[in-house]
């Protein structure tokens, strides 16, 4: 399946990503040499790595094949080199979608994602049985572990456990790979423009939630960001050949199909010309049943995927009425003298500070705005601040831009915006009873911490560290 992986493959990047695919590598014995590229290489990424094949490169002289990190652009000199000498580029994500034996079910957009794949993944599970369901993609660590065999696992069980926590983590997901049929398995995979923009193979059901102005910090425009995200749909086909099981009862897929937002008009164009069956967001949601505080539409996306992979209503009822959501999106953290917190950190977009916007009712929230700028518009939601009377305090690099644009009514003063503790504090010293502090910065997250995971995790840990 894989004949095309050998010789000095290079790897553009060793994050996440690129460790990922440097495990899946070493399992590969007719691969002779693994050469990293990775514009901010630290010594200790290589840390634990044992394998003698993966060195360090700085010429892409007698490369075979390069693989490239979802962070790097397609504009990186590398990359333009790379096509300059004809060497095929390729990505885990690709290698994923053209290989997995089972059916892949692909979710993007600017908003939603991660918790659109997890309710669709519990839906599947209910349904098909926990070991049948993996997930992946974006919000993980790349799952080229389920292409794997395990002809070499053994020899290498034993491996040191001094190894890095990350790699050891990878290496352990590829060394103890499932060596049962992928076929009748689903993989849900949450897709960014990212890892979509070259990718030509579409997952099976790909679902679109909402296309709007985001990462124009990475991609050259709106265009170039929207047609990534269409190459989720792009390539599926008017046949399947997919099938899932349940009971022992094969259910075939008829035809690739596309799930897609019609409220959205950039979505609803995604529509047009492609080869799959259209299947639009339903509106038939048992509403009072729902649990998790999240947009409306990323609920009916996931029901509509459910419905079209064949789960029973039964099974989606029982966990619309169970799904608490996901960490990092509008997660409770704790109540504290009548007042809420709530870990909204993966909120890196002005449409999802909307969202969070609308959890509690008007006048009754505190929100945590800012971080770094991705080039976006605010303009919609500095009026959805004062339409719902949500008071402010900045922080980051954006704080002061934030702190310009919010009523003077609404601003929460903070004069030490790079201190996150001070800007909670401040936060909880401004709050009454019966209001909820959210943290949904709007942006990202690098200006003081490595991700929105991180910036999390902090804000947990000090609402935790509140004393009573």
């Amino acid at each position: 399946m894989q004949s095309s992986i050998r010789g000095s493959v290079g790897i553009l990047g060793f994050g996440v990503d690129g460790q990922g695919i440097a495990a899946w590598l070493t399992e590969k014995p007719e691969v002779n040499r693994i050469v990293v590229f990775d514009d901010t290489f630290q010594d200790e990424k290589m840390r634990g790595v044992e394998d003698e094949r993966i060195v360090r490169g700085n010429s892409l002289e007698e490369i075979d094949l390069l693989f490239r990190s979802p962070g790097f652009p397609l504009a990186h000199p590398l990359i333009i080199e790379a096509q300059k000498r004809g060497i095929p580029i390729t990505s885990s994500t690709i290698e994923v979608l053209k290989n997995f034996s089972g059916i892949t079910v692909g979710i993007t957009g600017s908003n939603g994602k991660t918790t659109c794949t997890a309710l669709i993944e519990e839906f599947l599970k209910a349904e098909f049985g926990e070991e049948r369901v993996e997930r992946g993609g974006n919000d993980g660590v790349p799952r080229l572990d389920l292409l794997s065999s395990s002809e070499r696992a053994e020899a290498k069980a034993s491996a040191s456990e001094s190894r890095g926590i990350l790699w050891n983590m990878v290496s352990r997901l590829v060394r103890h790979g499932r060596t049962r049929s992928r076929k009748g398995t689903f993989l849900v995979l949450e897709l960014s423009s990212f890892q979509l923009i070259d990718s030509e193979y579409s997952p099976h059901v790909a679902i679109v939630l909402n296309i709007t102005p985001n990462h124009l910090d990475w991609h050259k425009d709106m265009k170039e960001y929207t047609e990534a995200k269409r190459q989720i749909v792009a390539h599926q086909h008017n046949f399947s050949r997919a099938t899932a099981r349940s009971a022992g009862v094969e259910r075939p897929l008829k035809t690739d199909i596309a799930i897609l937002n019609q409220d959205d008009e950039i979505v609803k164009n995604f529509a047009d010309g492609i080869k799959s069956s259209v299947h639009w967001f339903t509106n038939d949601i048992p509403w009072d049943q729902v649990r998790v505080k999240s947009h409306p539409d990323t609920i009916r996306a996931a029901v509509t995927a459910a419905r079209a992979l064949q789960v029973s209503e039964e099974n989606i009822l029982k966990v619309l009425r169970g799904f608490k959501g996901v960490a990092h999106r509008i997660e409770f953290i704790r109540e504290i003298d009548h007042v809420k917190y709530y870990n909204d950190s993966s909120c890196t977009t002005p449409e999802s500070a909307i969202v969070a916007c609308n959890i509690s009712p008007k006048g009754t929230l505190i929100l945590l705005l800012g971080g770094r700028d991705k080039n976006m518009d605010f303009t919609q939601m500095y009026r959805s601040i004062a339409e719902q009377k949500v008071r402010v305090v900045p922080f980051g690099e954006m704080g002061a831009t934030f702190a310009k644009n919010i009523p003077p009514d609404l601003l929460i003063e903070n004069l030490d915006r790079m201190n996150f503790e001070h800007t909670i504090q401040n936060a909880r010293a401004a709050a009454h009873a019966g209001d909820s502090i959210v943290l949904s910065p709007a942006c990202a997250s690098f200006d003081m911490f490595k991700n929105a995971k991180e910036r999390g995790e902090e804000f947990s840990r000090i609402v935790r560290n509140f004393a009573l």
